[in-house]
């Protein structure tokens, strides 16, 4: 199917695009980096790899270009995300998206391109991503606490999109911790990475406390808002990637402390997978009810990539689990996640995919007489600025 649109539609198109289009790519990249890096081998994984991760930068730049050009064009509507309870979430999505693309590269780009620009970029990734992801967690919550207007109803697991970011920065970040220099360079990074950790960690547990809250004291979910149940998964997957990868990566610089790091994170990532694994069958059972009689459907909308990311977070703390431990018990539960994943990820895609051609997620075209009557009114204002 071919669609052929003007600059207008072009415009139109930039208008619409909201930074929650960044959780595809937060979901192809995680999906990719999990897929090439499986310490369960099996044929063509890399080719796969490279090929999503060749996909994920085409999508990133698409993403990051309409984007900017929304900001540009639409500064008004730009702002009003943030006016909006539910779309100033997404922002955390964009942190996160920058984020993945920077792990993507350092884990797959290294074994493509030319290693000391690869980690080049991934730093410098990195560090975008890591200030942009301090900052969701902050104005975002912020504007909760100050200006938007919620219930107790409204509480939904999709508040820690914005608080989640410096985590994932966090996990990210500790792969690169030996690329950063001298000692005292590595020790700054690894105590910022310890504090953004710090920062999502408990966060985590007093958004999802009031989640809690909200399931119990409330009547039940409904369908539209179930995937994203899903959401809790990630922060937990993330904490045990970053406890789990720590002890391996700062045995240089903090050697005093390496035993006592490794038995923190076999000890904490090892309850933390716990917790994970009874959230994934209360979300499995959540989302079963609503695909039963009694339930009401789970329509599809762009928060299906809760069944991506989410999942592709915890795989990466279960690989990281495996790598320290060094246990086959890991390995094979990481790749039994890795199968649920792509089961997941193949039918987002591909309803995203059909989504966008048929004009349900986003509109390819401005409505009707819209874009003469724009036009009609830059040419009045420009009339009355010349009288």
């Amino acid at each position: 199917m071919s669609i052929h649109f003007g600059r207008g539609d072009t415009v139109y198109l930039a208008k619409q695009f909201g930074p929650n289009w960044f959780t595809t790519v937060m979901g192809i990249g995680i999906v990719a980096a999990l897929t090439y890096s499986s310490p369960f081998r099996f044929s063509s994984q890399h080719a796969i790899g490279i090929a999503i991760f060749f996909g994920l930068n085409t999508l990133f730049i698409v993403a990051i270009t309409l984007w900017t050009s929304r900001w540009i064009l639409f500064p008004n509507e730009a702002l009003e995300d943030f006016r909006h309870p539910e779309r100033a979430l997404f922002y955390g999505a964009l942190a996160m998206g920058v984020n993945v693309v920077g792990n993507d590269w350092f884990v797959i780009g290294s074994h493509v391109f030319q290693p000391s620009l690869v980690i080049d970029v991934s730093k410098t990734v990195w560090v975008v991503g890591a200030i942009l992801s301090v900052l969701t967690a902050v104005v975002v919550p912020y504007l909760l606490f100050t200006e938007h207007q919620v219930t107790t109803k409204d509480t939904l697991a999709s508040w820690l999109i914005p608080v989640v970011p410096p985590i994932v920065a966090a996990a990210t970040g500790s792969n690169l911790i030996p690329y950063w220099g001298g000692a005292q360079v590595q020790f700054c990074i690894t105590a910022v990475i310890l504090a953004m950790f710090g920062m999502t960690f408990f966060l985590f547990i007093m958004v999802s406390t009031l989640f809690y809250a909200r399931l119990v004291y409330h009547r039940r979910l409904g369908g539209a808002v179930v995937p994203s149940l899903w959401v809790e998964i990630g922060p937990i997957g993330m904490s045990m990637a970053t406890l789990a990868t720590l002890p391996t990566q700062t045995r240089a610089i903090l050697p005093q402390y390496s035993h006592l790091l490794e038995g923190l994170a076999t000890v904490t990532s090892m309850a933390l997978w716990g917790v994970g694994i009874w959230w994934i069958v209360i979300a499995a059972m959540h989302t079963m009810f609503h695909l039963r009689k009694r339930g009401n459907g789970i329509p599809f909308n762009m928060g299906w990539w809760s069944y991506v990311f989410p999942i592709g977070s915890f795989t990466s703390g279960t690989y990281a689990l495996g790598h320290l431990l060094r246990y086959d018990f890991f390995v094979i539960a990481g790749f039994v996640q890795l199968l649920i994943l792509w089961g997941c990820f193949a039918i987002v895609l591909a309803r995203t995919i059909g989504g966008v051609l048929d004009g349900s997620l986003i509109q390819w075209k401005e409505p009707a007489g819209a874009f003469l009557q724009n036009e009609h009114e830059e040419h009045t204002d420009l009339h009355h600025a010349r009288g």
